[in-house]
Formats: structure tokens, C-alpha cells, sequence
């Protein structure tokens, strides 16, 4: 089982988008996919259950805040009764949703004062609650400026993946994140931690100089395969944008990269 994190510097880069790609791409091969929100507004859970759905799971105390809660309490806390079973595309995926009792978790752990290492929260949770019923589960989190949220992901996760485009102060932020993160994690997050570029359409000028800003602002560990503008499909859960060839062969070729990477054998802990 691997737990792959979906990380930003900035909103809007298409983090939550890219993660779903890769979670339709496991679950067409056969494997069995756990997504976490791990974002209390509740983006991808919302994508994927719509407003109503995800307002009666928090009803019913049925989110990733709430379990995080019990488990906080020192209550014993089993994960698989906080997974709710939808659909992304013609697969059926888990997920474990968010909602507004995740910010009361996070507070809890960082700022009570009864945790030593509240970075290893969900780390812990997913160790002692139950992750053997899946192949891959997948993070996805708020971006870098609420830096809690970002570094709870970064030690529940083997691998990170850190989504950016290269336009505007994006790559300046992304540098400015990776730099504050080797502050303050203890493990080498160029190790741990890949870039994937999106949004450029290398077939254009305007592109091919938007990925040289990229390339020199950060000279960090990134993808080979560049996420252009062409996949600009619907997050939830028709995934159409199989329908376009050369979308469906930069997606490929993005899974192809990052299943070489999640095979390699490392031990970071």
C-alpha cells in the first residue's frame, strides 16, 4: 500500500483535478483506490458527492474530522467506518470525507499542547486504524498557507506530489514552499517530493517559454510528462476528457512516471 500526497504552494493549480486523473487511472488497472480529503472545505469530497452528500455525512459524524476526533480522544477508531463508496467514472472508488470538524481536529492536535508531534497525526491514524484494504490512497490537501494542513500530509505520505504552473508569483511560491518545508521536515523532501508543471501547452511558443521559467526557478525534482491546457476536463465523475486523444496520452504518460516512482524502495522513516 502506498499513501500518495497531492500538495501546493497556491490555490487553483489543479491539484485536486490531477489527483483525481491519477485515482480513475489506478482504478481502471484493478486496484483498489482510498481517497482522503484532507481539505475541511470539502473540494474533492464535494466533487465527487455533491453538497447534500457530503452535508449528510457530516451530520452523521462520518468524516475524516471526526475520526481524527475519536482517535485524538483516545477512543479506538477503525477507518473503513468513515469510508464512504462513490463513483469516478464507471469505477467505484472509497473516500473518506471532509468537512468543518477537520479544522477542530487539526486545532486539537497542533495548538492543545497534548500532542509532541502533531505533523504525524494522520501518519499514526492510518498505521493503527486500518489501511490493508487498499492499493493506493491518495491526499489531497489545502495548499501551503495553512502550513498545518501541508506538513500533517507530507509525513502521512511515501511519496508527494507538489502540483504548480508557471505563471504569475507560482514558481516563486512553490521555491519559497520546498525551502520552508526542508526547514522543518526531518526527512529529504527532495527524495519524497516530485514537481509536476501543469497547465503548459509545450506545442506553443508562449509555453515553451512559460516551462523555462519553470526550469529555472526551481531546478527541483519534477515529472518528465508536462500537464497541458488540453486537459481541461470536469473533476467530477465523468472524466471525459478520455475523449481527447492527446489529453488521454499525457495522462498516461504522467501514470507511467509515477509508477516507476512509487515501486522504488525507500526507507524514509
Amino acid at each position: 500500500m502506498q499513501v500518495v500526497a497531492f500538495l501546493s504552494a497556491s490555490g487553483g493549480v489543479g491539484k485536486t483535478t490531477i489527483a483525481a486523473h491519477l485515482a480513475h487511472k489506478f482504478l481502471s488497472e484493478g486496484k483498489k483506490v482510498l481517497l482522503i480529503d484532507l481539505d475541511p472545505s470539502a473540494g474533492l469530497s464535494t466533487a465527487l458527492l455533491g453538497e447534500a452528500g457530503v452535508a449528510q455525512l457530516e451530520e452523521k459524524r462520518r468524516t475524516v474530522g471526526d475520526a481524527l476526533l475519536k482517535f485524538l480522544r483516545g477512543e479506538s477508531v477503525e477507518l473503513v467506518d468513515y469510508v464512504t463508496a462513490t463513483k469516478l467514472g464507471i469505477y467505484r472508488v472509497d473516500l473518506v470525507p471532509s468537512g468543518d470538524s477537520l479544522s477542530d481536529a487539526m486545532g486539537l492536535a497542533w495548538f492543545s499542547g497534548n500532542r509532541p508531534s502533531p505533523e504525524r497525526l494522520l501518519r499514526l491514524f492510518l498505521e493503527k486504524s486500518g489501511t490493508s484494504g487498499w492499493d493506493v490512497v491518495i491526499l489531497d490537501t489545502l495548499p501551503f498557507y495553512e502550513r498545518r494542513y501541508t506538513l500533517t500530509a507530507f509525513y502521512a505520505a511515501d511519496k508527494i506530489i507538489v502540483v504548480t504552473h508557471p505563471y504569475g508569483a507560482e514558481p516563486f511560491r512553490v521555491k519559497r514552499m520546498y525551502n520552508k518545508l526542508a526547514e522543518m521536515v526531518t526527512t529529504g523532501i527532495d527524495i519524497k517530493a516530485r514537481v509536476l508543471i501543469n497547465r503548459v501547452d509545450s506545442r506553443t511558443t508562449e509555453g515553451r517559454e512559460a516551462f523555462k521559467i519553470v526550469e529555472r526557478s526551481l531546478n527541483l525534482p519534477r515529472f518528465q510528462t508536462i500537464i497541458s491546457q488540453r486537459v481541461a476536463y470536469s473533476r467530477v465523475p465523468a472524466m471525459g476528457y478520455l475523449k481527447e486523444d492527446d489529453a488521454r496520452k499525457e495522462v498516461e504518460s504522467l501514470y507511467r512516471e509515477i509508477k516507476e516512482w512509487l515501486n522504488v524502495e525507500l526507507s524514509l522513516y
